[in-house]
């Protein structure tokens, strides 16, 4: 081979290289301009990195910053704000019917999940939060759907009262000083304790004997240290290419021992109880006698019921987290409710979820915890049928991603008088009278439970939960707050919040009966 021929080669690669990196500079510049200047969400308003890359969303949702960030996007832009290439955010008391409510746009049903984000990572059958299909969680929905009635919360009572007795219990023995007063401890341990062992024992019959051991069961604690790696697996979903990767060779090895030993917690306690030869009004007494026909399958049952204990005590925990935060550190709220409370109720006994349903200030505080510590302050997204709809008058392209920010909407100080402050008077008959500050307060914006068919299915029993824990807490004790390490609008948010500790001590009432 002469050297000329040899040398030919290098100087044609040479040649290539320039060019291939030419071209891949004009994909790039072009993808950029058709993202900002010709995509369908082009004249949507919003920062124009997010609307050429999913990177940004990515990072700061994988960061626990998205609510915080896309929030001050929404003060900026307005109430439909771009975040993504193929993705709108909305913050507006409209977008909760457009979106998760019945359109005719789409035969009578709301938007479909986004699989993107509601597909199941651990299983391969559907739950009720996870199915897709309309029908599927039609399916489920109404099996289940017994088991959360108002009748069927009537029944559940003694389980609630004896799980929230053990609490009262448990915080008692707290009170070991000679001035009557308990060290400082961190409360929101005891909601995270209380919620899921009253949520285990309704559900099928067995607490995580977190109360009784003032520890957390090992599937709790995973739970409580899964959130965050939760959100990460959220965020490489958004790249497929690399999610494809790392389902081959990262996540199978982020199972570590504790998740394969303690992982299946639920399901060995849903298998036990179907096993049972007992009639209690738990709900999976609703789920078996419903079932006779096999209309949920075994692989539905457990993955339902995975889905429900996080649900059902996470978010219990957060609100009960959030209205005592809020509680502490407005003294003049706290002395209110005390008052009701305790003006109300006689003795301990009096406290039923019937008698909860009439106290006015404390209904009032719960729907002003609802509104500034949301459990769920980001909504995973749904879909855009093919061919576009109009959404909070916005005309939004088939396929395109869209979600609802309560955090944003609920500081809206377009929707709220005092929007970041914690007024539970707002939410009192008096805030509709000529005068009152509260007013034009949009009220029909709050939703913590969501809209539509898809609206949550425990929302009754979470309601007889947070009254129930909160009024019996503060009936038995005094509260003092000690120390939160943060403020409660800096925390985190990994879909849900990653909560701080907040220390209290507590004094038993010296006329407590």
């Amino acid at each position: 081979m002469t050297e000329h021929s040899m040398i030919g080669p290098k100087f044609e690669l040479m040649g290539v290289i320039p060019l291939l990196a030419l071209l891949s500079a004009l994909v790039w510049v072009s993808t950029i301009m058709y993202s900002l200047y010709f995509h369908p969400l082009s004249k949507i308003p919003g920062p124009k990195l997010w609307a050429i890359s999913r990177i940004p969303f990515a990072r700061s949702f994988m960061s626990g910053t998205a609510v915080q960030d896309i929030e001050a996007f929404h003060r900026r832009y307005g109430h439909v704000v771009r975040t993504q290439p193929n993705a709108v955010s909305f913050a507006h008391p409209d977008a909760w019917q457009d979106i998760q409510g019945t359109r005719s746009s789409s035969g009578g049903k709301p938007y479909l999940k986004d699989p993107t984000w509601w597909k199941s990572m651990s299983s391969s059958s559907q739950s009720i939060a996870t199915a897709i299909e309309h029908g599927t969680h039609a399916r489920i929905r109404k099996t289940l759907a017994p088991a959360f009635t108002l009748r069927a919360l009537k029944q559940q009572e003694p389980l609630l009262q004896t799980g929230v007795a053990l609490l009262i219990q448990r915080l008692q023995e707290k009170i070991t000083n000679t001035d009557g007063t308990s060290d400082s401890f961190d409360i929101i341990l005891w909601f995270n304790f209380t919620a899921f062992d009253i949520f285990g024992d309704i559900a099928f019959g067995e607490t995580f004997d977190c109360l009784q051991t003032s520890n957390y069961h090992p599937f709790v604690a995973l739970i409580c240290e899964s959130i965050k790696s939760h959100s990460m697996v959220l965020g490489i979903r958004l790249f497929p290419n690399l999610e494809a990767i790392f389902k081959k060779w990262v996540f199978p090895y982020m199972m570590n021992e504790k998740q394969k030993k303690y992982g299946t917690a639920v399901i060995d306690r849903v298998n036990r109880r179907m096993q049972w030869e007992v009639t209690r009004p738990d709900i999976m007494s609703y789920v078996i006698a419903g079932n006779d026909k096999g209309a949920m399958t075994p692989g539905e049952v457990q993955a339902t019921f995975q889905t429900l204990t996080l649900a059902g005590s996470e978010t219990t925990a957060t609100t009960l987290s959030g209205i005592m935060t809020k509680l502490l550190t407005n003294p003049n709220t706290y002395s209110k409710l005390i008052s009701e409370i305790r003006g109300r109720f006689e003795k301990e006994g009096d406290i039923t979820l019937d008698a909860l349903k009439d106290l006015p200030y404390l209904n009032a505080c719960l729907n002003e915890a609802m509104r500034l510590c949301s459990a769920t302050p980001f909504t995973l997204p749904r879909l855009v049928p093919k061919g576009g709809d109009t959404v909070c008058g916005t005309w939004i392209s088939g396929g395109t991603t869209v979600f609802i920010l309560p955090w944003a909407v609920n500081r809206d100080p377009d929707l709220w008088h005092d929007a970041t402050s914690f007024n539970p008077e707002r939410w009192l008959p008096g805030a509709m009278d000529e005068g009152s500050p509260f007013i034009n307060d949009r009220r029909d914006a709050l939703h913590p439970f969501g809209e539509g068919p898809r609206k949550c299915i425990g929302m009754h029993l979470a309601w007889a939960e947070i009254r129930l824990i909160l009024t019996r807490m503060l009936w038995s004790f005094d509260f003092e707050l000690v120390k939160k390490t943060v403020e409660w609008e800096q925390q985190k948010v990994y879909v849900l919040i990653e909560r701080g500790p907040l220390f209290v001590k507590l004094k038993e009432r010296s006329d407590a009966k």
